[in-house]
């Protein structure tokens, strides 16, 4: 597993993740990009060990967290089965626990490891829910040519997922009220939203 998983990992973190596999017995699969998650977790089975899903096209430093966050599900779950939220406070303690460890462990560039110490203080259901978060992991991006949401005027008509066609409204905290054109309905969409926008 070692020699497969190496090249998706930053230096210094596969040794931590050699250890999680030990501890934990789970089966990680390198999943092709998914549009909806970056990363997915399910219980074990009677049948199958605990089983976590990362995208396999993320950077190696977004990669490294997405697994972090999964993790700290199997952990939280092994805890306190359904008797927790997926991301409430138990989840959250353990997801900073384990932060804490690859901080310890991982050079971080200085400004993903500043980003990361502001995280790890107040975690939020996704890296993509962070906007400092994401807006750090993206510089590290080979494809450096993605819009954002955020990146557009107020007006501007966009796709989302390449196919649903919306126009951008207004700012409420990080989300924008944006109006689908197919039906008139309002939908907030993330200001970290991955679009094309369209004339």
């Amino acid at each position: 597993m070692s020699s497969k998983i190496i090249k998706y990992l930053p230096e210094g973190a596969l040794e931590i993740v050699i250890q999680w596999f030990r501890k934990y017995n789970f089966h990680l699969r390198i999943s092709k990009p998914r549009r909806t998650k970056l990363g997915d977790y399910r219980p074990s089975t009677k049948q199958h060990p605990h089983r976590i899903s990362v995208n396999g096209d993320l950077n190696k430093y977004h990669f490294l967290i997405t697994l972090t966050h999964e993790v700290a599900h199997l952990i939280t779950w092994e805890k306190y089965g359904r008797s927790a939220l997926p991301h409430g406070v138990e989840w959250k303690l353990n997801y900073a626990q384990l932060l804490e460890e690859i901080l310890q462990k991982v050079d971080f560039p200085k400004d993903l490891h500043a980003a990361l110490m502001q995280h790890k203080s107040k975690p939020k259901a996704t890296s993509c829910s962070d906007s400092d978060l994401l807006l750090n992991l993206r510089v590290y991006d080979e494809n450096q040519e993605k819009t954002t949401l955020d990146e557009l005027e107020e007006g501007d008509h966009f796709l989302l997922y390449g196919k649903r066609k919306f126009r951008k409204g207004r700012l409420r905290r990080t989300r924008y009220v944006c109006t689908e054109m197919s039906s008139g309905k309002a939908y907030l969409i993330h200001e970290s939203a991955e679009v094309e926008k369209y004339s």
